[in-house]
């Protein structure tokens, strides 16, 4: 599994990497594509099948995610409004159309396109490529620090019910990790060393969370992984779970407190 991990890893990151430092259409046009195949693993876990239903979802993650590439947060929050109205307006020409399957294409639109949308919205700030990386980079140490600390030191289980290998010595450790890498570099993120070590512990605990959301849903979905893209890894919502909650807390900090 080590082994499986490091190689998928390795063909990973640097793709990330390259596709984040080019930004621009290209950097959106691979946001957009992994927003729709994370989205249908989302639909595959909730059972959404309807042809109609799934089509409306991924219209409005293009819709979301080009408006956040064109016009901006202004733009994306006047997308989502647009999409909540038409959905309903949907809903009343279908009806009695099951009212869960709207609940869960509007509740998937947010959770996965709305959320990625802030990785091109950090993108596009002054040194937007160093503050996205801020992020990227935070999360990964976040994970590689609670798996090889919980692999080592685990004892106390942290959620069990949600996800039964976690346990609170690996989350520590992966706190720790993140603050202490994102302190070694916060010169290339114009950042002070304190500040650099406190962003971690926020980015990393806002990782750790998303990673629990998606452990959750999985569970309720009877799902070891959201789908089978990268060997000892998942899908492609296993590899963004906890960046959907990391990079858009990278935004606000970057924009409202730096």
């Amino acid at each position: 599994m080590l082994k499986q991990r490091l190689f998928a890893a390795l063909i990973a990151i640097p793709m990330v990497l390259a596709l984040s430092w080019v930004g621009g259409a290209l950097f959106s046009l691979a946001v957009c594509i992994l927003g729709i195949l994370a989205l249908h693993e989302f639909y595959s876990m909730c059972q959404i099948t309807g042809r109609f239903t799934k089509g409306c979802g991924y219209f409005g993650c293009l819709l979301l995610l080009t408006a956040a590439w064109l016009g901006g947060i202004n733009w994306l929050l006047a997308a989502l409004i647009f999409f909540f109205l038409l959905l309903n307006t949907c809903w009343i020409f279908l009806y009695p159309f099951d009212f869960k399957y709207l609940a869960a294409v509007l509740w998937g639109q947010l959770y996965i396109p709305f959320l990625l949308s802030f990785f091109i919205l950090l993108r596009s700030l002054e040194n937007g490529f160093f503050l996205l990386f801020s992020a990227i980079l935070a999360t990964w140490a976040s994970d590689s620090g609670a798996y090889f600390f919980g692999l080592a030191l685990g004892r106390h289980k942290m959620l069990p019910a949600v996800s039964p290998k976690k346990s609170w010595e690996g989350a520590i450790g992966g706190l720790l990790a993140a603050a202490v890498v994102i302190a070694v570099f916060a010169p290339y993120f114009s950042l002070d060393r304190p500040a650099g070590f406190l962003l971690g512990l926020f980015f990393s605990l806002a990782g750790q969370i998303g990673d629990l959301a998606e452990s959750a849903l999985k569970r309720w979905a009877n799902k070891k992984d959201s789908g089978k893209f990268l060997p000892g890894h998942g899908g492609f919502l296993d590899r963004l779970d906890s960046l959907l909650f990391a990079v858009p807390l990278a935004y606000f900090v970057y924009v409202f407190l730096f």
